[in-house]
């Protein structure tokens, strides 16, 4: 099996370390690509969308519950439902 990545949507970098510790602290540890806004995530093609606590402690404790999701049940889009654009159409909104 391929290992999952995660996609993290974080413009803070004291919310990326934030993240990241929270991750490490979980023993989850696939790679993590950063998106510093919404436009880049979408660029990537999300299926999922989390919003963490405040607290570090629920957070952390979110990431561990969320562990599961996120690396085993959570599945890539299938290609037939990714939009593509047309030859000479403009992928811009």
């Amino acid at each position: 099996m391929t290992e999952k990545k995660i996609l993290l949507v974080e413009d803070s970098p004291d919310d990326i370390d934030l993240t990241l510790r929270a991750l490490k602290k979980n023993d989850i540890k696939n790679e993590v690509i950063i998106a510093r806004d919404g436009e880049e995530a979408l660029n990537r093609l999300t299926n999922s969308y989390v919003r963490k606590p405040v607290d570090f402690h629920q957070f952390s404790a979110a990431v561990q519950q969320l562990g599961l999701y996120w690396l085993f049940i959570n599945e890539t889009p299938p290609e037939t439902m990714i939009p593509h654009a047309e030859e000479g159409e403009s992928t811009d909104c």
